[in-house]
């Protein structure tokens, strides 16, 4: 056993392209999930806001609006393969619940005794669960506001040859969203932090190993360069068994359907660090992949969708505040009567909103100046 461990150890870091192999076990834990963060450079700590939030960024699960369930497979280089499936379903009074399962296998393998001779071919595979809740702790729904915190419980599983080890572990994270509060230019503005991987060693052999901890600071912003929506991302990692980290992504939205994606990691031993990918994105479904390159070893292919299911709650703070964004475009372009409409219609929905009523007064002073009775 003490010559089949460092040999788990070496096919699991290479798997994650880590250096320092050895320090740290339960790598596959590095290894990232989704197509869509793996494109833009696992770049995700502020993006995160579907299922896969459970891996890059737990707050960010209390964005969603509605129940997903995600399906990733990925292909990596020598015959190493991982499987992973999530479920969220957020709640209007109680926050977001989500559960996840992460299954990584690897190929038969030679295994050798404690004094070097060969046993045969031997398996290994890697396993996690985790449960995750969110919820925000401030909002305001009316200017898309969100202050939220977010945290996973995981159980964590290695086998190798008949033999396993196992840990408890846990990850936090908080994500902000300034919304419209100050200012148009801050609507697609977030950023967010998480902790991964805080737990117990695993103990093989009586060796024990920590797990790999990080430290990752984000920010993403959203929006409109020649009309189509653009997602720009930046990360910056500190891992417990490495240097630092700096991921980088782009995601362009076209014709509401289209994704292209492109990103750059420092987190790459083997390979150049870009990453490509794309999907398609529909009402209820979305397909995604990923393609790295991998050098010498070969390349890494990623595959995933994301269901979404169930009915938005209905949100008429937030319906009201855009008629009334747009009521404020038409006064100032003077389109008063146009204005008037959208100004009477957001306080219909929302009689409490805290300035519809005086821009009404406003654009009717307008109106009665130009048409003087």
């Amino acid at each position: 056993m003490k010559r089949l461990l460092p040999i788990w150890l070496v096919v699991c870091t290479s798997a994650a392209w880590a250096g320092d192999a050895g320090t740290t076990s339960a790598n596959f834990l590095k290894l990232g999930v989704g197509p869509r963060a793996e494109a833009m450079g696992e770049a995700q700590v502020a993006v995160a806001d579907d299922v896969y939030a459970t891996y890059w960024n737990p707050a960010g699960l209390a964005q969603l609006d509605s129940q997903e369930a995600g399906f990733v497979q990925s292909q990596y280089f020598q015959d190493i393969h991982e499987e992973y499936a999530a479920y969220a379903h957020p709640t209007e009074r109680w926050g977001t619940f989500a559960g996840a399962i992460t299954y990584l296998g690897v190929g038969n393998f030679q295994g050798f005794d404690a004094v070097g001779q060969p046993t045969g071919d031997v398996s290994a595979h890697d396993t996690a669960f985790s449960f995750s809740y969110a919820k925000p702790i401030w909002q305001d729904r009316r200017m898309g506001s969100q202050f939220s915190v977010g945290a996973n419980g995981k159980w964590i599983q290695e086998s190798l040859a008949g033999v396993s080890a196992s840990a408890y572990a846990i990850d936090a994270g908080v994500l902000f969203k300034p919304g419209h509060r100050w200012g148009e230019w801050a609507q697609g503005l977030r950023t967010g932090l998480t902790l991964r991987n805080v737990g117990t060693a695993m103990t093989f052999d009586n060796e024990s190993f920590t797990l790999p901890r990080s430290l990752t600071a984000g920010v993403s912003y959203t929006g409109l360069l020649w009309n189509e929506s653009v997602t720009v991302a930046t990360d910056f990692q500190q891992p417990n068994d490495g240097a630092r980290v700096l991921n980088a992504g782009i995601e362009v939205a076209t014709l509401d359907i289209f994704l292209l994606r492109a990103g750059y990691t420092t987190f790459s031993d083997i390979g150049s660090g870009f990453r490509v990918g794309g999907g398609l994105r529909f009402k209820t479904l979305e397909v995604d992949y990923a393609f790295t390159n991998g050098g010498e070893l070969g390349d890494a292919h990623r595959f995933g969708i994301v269901l979404h299911f169930g009915k938005p709650p209905p949100n008429p703070q937030a319906d009201a505040q855009r008629l009334y964004e747009r009521g404020v475009k038409e006064y100032h372009t003077g389109h008063y009567t146009d204005a008037m409409l959208d100004f009477n219609k957001a306080l219909q929905i929302d009689p409490g909103h805290p300035h519809a009523y005086d821009m009404m007064q406003k654009t009717y002073e307008n109106l009665k100046a130009i048409n003087p009775q």
